[in-house]
């Protein structure tokens, strides 16, 4: 008998979940477990709508799964205390995961020592053994990386069609009751609210999302700063893996060949190559992107701790900035402009310690994802691999290119 634990991360999906086919190859019988670590996240304490997404997540999680003969036991606590006592309680052959390579969490599977761990990447559309090039040897600029990936077709693997074994029990299981945060999604994702938090609904929306001509214009609007259909929002689906960049690329293949291929159906590919950049660049640099001079390995830009309380205020010296930031805080979202706009303030105008500026993000984005967090706050800082030396934009200048009409800054605030 080789009763496995399939311990959910951040792939909170059945279908095309690459370390579950692997544990389910392993199993006679499986356990599904999911750990709430408040060193990572307090699903009782704030109620935003990042909490809000990540508990309408589980609970849909919980509910496939019950349809389909298993349980998901959420249990609150440090993964190796957690696994030590169900190593003593059962007997559980190996535990099986997604691998994660930042700092945190790559501490957080190597603490587990009562039982083997066997972690697998999963989270980029290409897949880090095709690659003609050691991931350590990984070119320090995104064109680079993209020149050289782009010389042979970017194909995607899907991973499907294997039946999970018998569920396993864990009785006398201290289980972690979620909160109920009953709040409405807001702003350029009150979509939402018509869509079932969980893997389905993630595939209805991308199928919704492909229907008709949004992917043929999207290069065109998606540096606009609110509405529903100015970006593709894939990355509220995929931050907590409800849906993987393999099966979001078959989607767009197919949406190619039914309504041909233009610039902007390209740059939907190039958004998921950024994506997979920064999760490679973890590789290469890890600890050192979350350094505080990061990799210059000097102080480049002055740092002052006296406007944080301002930042969470909402009250700096710009009223278009006061609306990005009432919009991250009562939405849990951001265009890509904004968060570049908002980002490079932060840094070069309010000089705050940029770490603190991806902390406060992390706080707030239902779309959080350490890796593409981490690695655009430290390219705009100047504190990355980019030789330019960071991203400071003239807030005056986007204000009047992106929000002429002052919509944007009417929207978040007056209404909030």
């Amino acid at each position: 008998m080789s009763h496995n634990i399939f311990w959910f991360r951040n792939n909170l999906r059945i279908h095309d979940n690459y370390p579950l086919v692997q544990c389910i190859k392993d199993s006679t019988s499986i356990s599904f477990v999911y750990i709430v670590n408040r060193h990572l996240r307090v699903l009782d304490g704030h109620e935003n709508h990042k909490n809000k997404f990540l508990i309408d997540a589980l609970n849909q999680l919980k509910i496939n799964l019950s349809d389909l003969g298993h349980e998901l036991y959420i249990i609150e606590g440090e993964p190796s205390d957690i696994f030590s006592s169900l190593a003593k309680q059962y007997q559980i052959n190996k535990i099986y995961c997604e691998k994660i390579v930042s700092p945190y969490e790559t501490d957080e599977e190597l603490s587990i020592t009562q039982t083997d761990v066997l972690s697998f990447w999963d989270s980029t559309l290409l897949n880090i053994d095709d690659l003609d090039f050691d991931v350590i040897d990984l070119p320090d600029t995104f064109t680079t990386f993209r020149k050289k990936v782009e010389l042979k077709p970017i194909t995607a693997t899907l991973y499907e069609g294997l039946t999970l074994p018998k569920p396993a029990n864990l009785s006398n299981i201290n289980s972690y009751q979620l909160p109920n945060f009953d709040i409405k999604y807001r702003g350029s994702v009150d979509f939402l609210n018509h869509y079932t938090i969980c893997e389905n609904g993630a595939q209805k929306y991308v199928k919704d999302y492909f229907s008709d001509k949004k992917a043929l214009e999207y290069k065109q609007t998606r540096n606009e700063l609110m509405g529903n259909d100015f970006s593709t929002k894939f990355s509220v689906w995929l931050a907590h893996g409800l849906i993987s960049a393999r099966q979001i690329f078959t989607s767009l293949k197919n949406y190619e060949e039914s309504n041909g291929a233009n610039e902007s159906t390209y740059w939907i590919l190039f958004e998921l190559l950024w994506r997979d950049y920064f999760r490679l660049l973890h590789f290469k640099y890890n600890r050192k992107l979350y350094f505080q001079f990061g990799l210059k390995n000097k102080e480049i830009n002055e740092t002052s701790q006296d406007n944080i309380s301002n930042l969470e205020e909402a009250n700096t010296e710009s009223s278009f900035i006061n609306a990005g930031i009432r919009e991250l805080q009562n939405s849990g979202f951001l265009s890509n402009r904004m968060r570049q706009i908002l980002a490079s303030f932060i840094i070069f105008e309010m000089k705050i310690d940029w770490r603190i500026g991806a902390d406060f993000f992390q706080k707030y984005l239902i779309d959080f994802d350490i890796y593409s967090n981490q690695g655009n706050w430290i390219y705009i800082a100047g504190y990355g691999t980019d030789p330019r030396g960071g991203r400071r934009f003239n807030v005056e200048k986007q204000k009047n290119t992106y929000d002429i009409d002052n919509q944007y800054e009417m929207c978040w605030n007056e209404n909030n």
